[in-house]
């Protein structure tokens, strides 16, 4: 075939007519992609609760942690003080990453909280607040509670 040739057979009538058959198909798949990846995935879910992440920070430099899973909410809530709350969470997500860290006992917790220094504790809770899922109790308009509502 030469390119006359080529050319005519490029854009005929049929040709137009498969191309958008083609991209058609193209447009329904991604969309049907984008429905599957907002399904609903426990096994995902339980696989992902599981990861050790990491991530850079600019001061502390790599931050290695797990997520809080549901069974570490009934650790959690049974500190009474909210500072009490965010040590126990930021513990048990390093403790997921750091195994070597002493084993929970309330002890174990209150020695975390009393000794861990102050500027790498700010920065880490600061970190740490940032993640989905942690104890930022959230405002009407989405932003973090400062302070427990007023009666």
């Amino acid at each position: 075939m030469n390119k006359a040739e080529l050319a005519a057979a490029r854009n005929s009538i049929e040709n137009k007519a498969r191309l958008a058959e083609l991209n058609a198909a193209e447009t329904a798949l991604n969309a049907k992609r984008s429905e599957a990846s907002k399904l609903f995935d426990p096994i995902a879910l339980l696989s992902r609760a599981s990861e050790i992440h990491e991530v850079t920070h600019p001061q502390l430099g790599i931050i290695r942690f797990g997520e809080l899973v549901l069974s570490d909410s009934e650790l959690i809530s049974n500190c009474k003080e909210k500072s009490d709350r965010s040590a126990m969470a930021i513990y048990l997500m390093l403790k997921k990453a750091y195994p070597e860290m002493p084993e929970y006992t309330p002890e174990t917790i209150s020695k975390f909280y009393k000794a861990f220094p102050m500027v790498e504790g700010t920065q880490l809770l600061q970190f740490f607040l940032s993640q989905p899922g942690f104890l930022g109790e959230k405002s009407p308009n989405g932003s973090n509670q400062t302070q427990p509502p007023t009666s």
